[in-house]
């Protein structure tokens, strides 16, 4: 099973409201700017522990952002 994102834009729009860049969310949650920009993308997913941190940074619930498959 895989991690997926539900909306990519809906996801980008999160992060300009709550202040951040791509750059600076990579950083805020450990990561690659490279590596965050394939999980926006769907063509990476990330691992169990990175999408907590993304939930977790931007306060929502892991089912309003992603999905499993």
């Amino acid at each position: 099973m895989k991690i997926f994102l539900k909306d990519s834009r809906q996801f980008k729009i999160m992060l300009m409201e709550r202040g951040f860049s791509q750059r600076q969310f990579s950083k805020r949650i450990g990561t690659s700017e490279t590596y965050l920009n394939q999980i926006i993308n769907n063509k990476k997913s990330p691992s169990p522990a990175i999408a907590k941190k993304i939930v977790d940074q931007l306060e929502v619930e892991f089912q309003d952002i992603f999905t499993i498959q």
